[in-house]
C-alpha cells in the first residue's frame, strides 16, 4: 500500500514538515513519529497533544481519535494536520454574573467536559445541567446593566422558518427553542467555540432540584436565580399576590431583614423585582414590603431555600417550552400550540395562558419520531392516537425526552440489585427504531419476554428518503448479576433458574 505524505504543523504555525505515514498507522503512533521528528520544538507530555484538523473558513475542526487509523479518516497527500495542546481554557459565566475559568480536554465531547466544569464550580449531577452560547452584544455590555440577564444568544432562523404570529408568540412566552443550547455530543472546536468566548451555565433538566437546600449552596443559588429569572421574565405565570410574595422574598436576600426607616415606597426598583406587567400597579411596592416583613428571622441562605421551594409549587416549573403547531379538530387547519416537557410527562398547554390542558406520563410514550418538519408521539394503549406536531424543533425535543430517559435509567441503576419497584429482575429497556429518529421504551420482568422492533414508516405520520426498513424479533433473557473476587463466583439468578456456586 502507497505512503501517505501530510504536512504536519505545530500549534500557531511556527514549523511545518512533510512526514510520511503508512495509511494503517493508527494516530496515536503518528503522534509519537512527529513528536520525534519535532523534539526541540515540543514541550509538555505526550498525553497533552493530539492531531487536529482545521476548517479555518468556518473556525472549526475536528481531533483524530487516538485509536482510529489515519486511513480511517480519508486524508489526502498533502492535507495539512495540526499537532497541538488538547488542553485549552473555557470561560464559564454563571447566571449571577460571575465568571470562571476552566481548563479542559479541547478533543473531549462536550458531555465529558460537564463532569470537569460541574466539579470545579462545585455541582454533582453534572447531566442535568447544559452551556448555553451568548451572543457578542452581551458579552460586551457590563455586568452591572445585565443583573438579572441570562445574556443567552438567540438561534437562528432563516424567513421560511418563522412567520410573524409565532415570532411574536415565542418572544412573549420564552419558549426553549430560542436558547442556543451547545452539543453536547461534539467537541467545543467542532462548533466553533474558541478560547476568547464565554459559555453560560445553567439548569437543563429539572430532575433532582427538589433535593438541593441549605447544605449545597452552590447549586441553590444557581436555581433561585434561574427561578427568579423564570419569574420576572414571564416564563411562570404568576398571580398578583404570588409576584408580591416572590419579591417580598427577593427584597429580603438582596437588602436584608425590612427596617421601616429605609425601606419605603421609592426605594425598589420594581423591574427588578416585579415581571413588567405588574410594574405600574397602584401602591404595590407596599404590598411587596408587607411581604418582607414576614422574613425578618430568616438568614439569606434559608430565604433562597423558601423562594425555590415557593417556586417548585408553581404549575410551570420545570417545563420547558416549545412553540409548535398543530391541526384543529375538524378543520384542515394549524393552529399555534404550547408543548411542554417534564421529567415525568409530556405537556399540551394553551399557548397564551400556559394552562395545562392535557397531560401524558412521560412512562406512557411508547415511540417517538422526528422529521425536520414534525415531530410525532405514541403513547400506546394510553391515547387513542398519535399526537403530532408542526414544528423545526423536533430534533431539539427530542434531546430533552431522551435526556430525562436517560437520567432516569442512571438513577435507577444503583437501584437494580434491590429491582425496581420490588421486581428483582427488573430492567428498563430502551431501543432505537428506523427510520427516522424513535424510541422504544418497555419494562421487562424476570419473566422471559419479547421485544418487537417495528418500523415507524406509516405513510400518514413519516416518510424516510430511504423507504421502509425491515425489522426483526428478538427475545431478552432476564437480568443476571455477577461478580469475581479471587477464586470463588459468586452469580445471582431471577428464582424461576437454579444458580450453581463453583470454588476451586
Amino acid at each position: 500500500m502507497s505512503t501517505l505524505s501530510l504536512r504536519i504543523q505545530l500549534e500557531g504555525g511556527r514549523v511545518t514538515k512533510t512526514i510520511q505515514f503508512h495509511p494503517n498507522t493508527t494516530v496515536f503512533d503518528a503522534c509519537k513519529i512527529i513528536r520525534d521528528k519535532f523534539a526541540e520544538a515540543v514541550q509538555g507530555q505526550p498525553s497533552e497533544y493530539g492531531l487536529f484538523i482545521s476548517d479555518e473558513q468556518h473556525q472549526q475542526g475536528v481531533w483524530l481519535e487516538a485509536g482510529r487509523t489515519l486511513g480511517y479518516y480519508i486524508l489526502h497527500n498533502q492535507d495539512t494536520l495540526e499537532y497541538r495542546r488538547k488542553l485549552r481554557t473555557l470561560r464559564v459565566r454563571m447566571l449571577d454574573g460571575a465568571v470562571k475559568t476552566i481548563l479542559v480536554d479541547d478533543s473531549q465531547p462536550v458531555s465529558q467536559l460537564m463532569v470537569v466544569i460541574c466539579t470545579k464550580i462545585g455541582i454533582t449531577n453534572h447531566e442535568e445541567y447544559g452551556l448555553v452560547r451568548e451572543d457578542n452584544e452581551a458579552q460586551n455590555e457590563s455586568l452591572p446593566d445585565n443583573k438579572f440577564g441570562t445574556l443567552t444568544l438567540r438561534r437562528k432562523f432563516t424567513e421560511k422558518d418563522r412567520d410573524a404570529k409565532m415570532e411574536s408568540l415565542r418572544r412573549k412566552l420564552k419558549t426553549d427553542d430560542e436558547i442556543n443550547w451547545v452539543d453536547v455530543g461534539k467537541t467545543l472546536r467542532e462548533q466553533g467555540i474558541d478560547e476568547s468566548e464565554t459559555v453560560l451555565l445553567r439548569r437543563r433538566f429539572f430532575f433532582s432540584d427538589q433535593n438541593i437546600d441549605s447544605r449545597d449552596p452552590v447549586q441553590l443559588n444557581l436555581l433561585y436565580v434561574q427561578a427568579r429569572d423564570a419569574i420576572l421574565d414571564g416564563t411562570h405565570p404568576v398571580t398578583q399576590d404570588k409576584a408580591c410574595e416572590f419579591a417580598g422574598i427577593q427584597v429580603h436576600i438582596q437588602f436584608g431583614p425590612h427596617n421601616e426607616a429605609k425601606h419605603k415606597p421609592g426605594f425598589l426598583d420594581l423591574k427588578d423585582f416585579l415581571p413588567q406587567s405588574y410594574v405600574r400597579v397602584k401602591n404595590i411596592e407596599k404590598k411587596i414590603f408587607a411581604e418582607h416583613k414576614k422574613h425578618a428571622a430568616l438568614t439569606e441562605i434559608d430565604a433562597k431555600v423558601l423562594y425555590t421551594k415557593t417556586a417548585r409549587e408553581l404549575p410551570t416549573y420545570g417545563v420547558t417550552f416549545f412553540l409548535v403547531k398543530e391541526k384543529m379538530n375538524g378543520r384542515n387547519k394549524l393552529v399555534p400550540r404550547l408543548l411542554g416537557v417534564t421529567k415525568d410527562s409530556v405537556l399540551r398547554l394553551d399557548e397564551r395562558t400556559k394552562e395545562i390542558l392535557v397531560s401524558w406520563p412521560l412512562t406512557t410514550v411508547r415511540r417517538w419520531g422526528a422529521s425536520p418538519n414534525t415531530f410525532t408521539l405514541d403513547f400506546g394503549d394510553y391515547a387513542n392516537q398519535y399526537y403530532s406536531v408542526q414544528t423545526t424543533e423536533a430534533e431539539q425535543i427530542v434531546q430533552l425526552i431522551a435526556g430525562y430517559i436517560d437520567i432516569i435509567l442512571k438513577k435507577k441503576q444503583t437501584k437494580d440489585h434491590f429491582g425496581i419497584e420490588g421486581d428483582e429482575g427488573s430492567t428498563m429497556v430502551e431501543e432505537s427504531v428506523a427510520p427516522s429518529k424513535a424510541t422504544f421504551l418497555q419494562h421487562e420482568t424476570n419473566k422471559i419476554g419479547k421485544i418487537n422492533t417495528e418500523s415507524l414508516a406509516h405513510p400518514e405520520i413519516l416518510r424516510a428518503s430511504d423507504g421502509e426498513r425491515k425489522y426483526t424479533q428478538g427475545e431478552m433473557q432476564s437480568v443476571q448479576y455477577g461478580a469475581f473476587v479471587g477464586q470463588v463466583n459468586h452469580a445471582h439468578q431471577p428464582p424461576t433458574v437454579k444458580a450453581k456456586i463453583y470454588i476451586k
